[in-house]
């Protein structure tokens, strides 16, 4: 198992994956996953982190973190695993890559949506939040459901 930068090379096969699963949906109107496009405008940029857990040139998981310099704080959109590679420590892994990054980058603080990851995260010392309601509005046709 390798955890690597996502390049545009992977983008196909990421997406392959988080179109399929249904946790990401956030509402009906909007697309399931992240689109093509937005996939690869998220490659070598300093405002993410992407990466991807990869065995035997497969693709098996991923991360997407969103990165605020200005108010020095972090945001983990995505960390996902295929289930036939779950429990194995591979998400472990994942996380701990970030937070190793976030730290070297001098970061404050990190957050992430974690409606079934919420005990995974617990164990990492994240606390639970107040409940709310999940707000969003597509401004482009990108992120509007066909």
């Amino acid at each position: 198992m390798k955890i690597r930068i996502a390049k545009k090379e992977d983008v196909n096969q990421v997406w392959n994956i988080g179109n399929n699963v249904s946790e990401f949906r956030t509402a009906e109107n909007v697309v399931i996953f992240w689109p093509k496009e937005t996939l690869e405008n998220c490659i070598n940029k300093d405002d993410i982190l992407f990466y991807v857990v990869e065995t035997e040139n497969k693709i098996i998981g991923f991360s997407i973190v969103n990165l605020n310099k200005s108010l020095g704080k972090a945001e983990i959109e995505n960390i996902y695993v295929l289930p036939e590679y779950r429990k194995n420590k591979i998400g472990t892994a994942i996380l701990d890559e970030i937070l190793q990054e976030l730290k070297n980058r001098k970061y404050n603080n990190v957050n992430c949506l974690a409606d079934e990851a919420t005990e995974f995260y617990e164990k990492y010392g994240f606390t639970k939040g107040k409940d709310f309601a999940w707000m969003d509005i597509a401004l482009s046709d990108n992120f509007k459901r066909g």
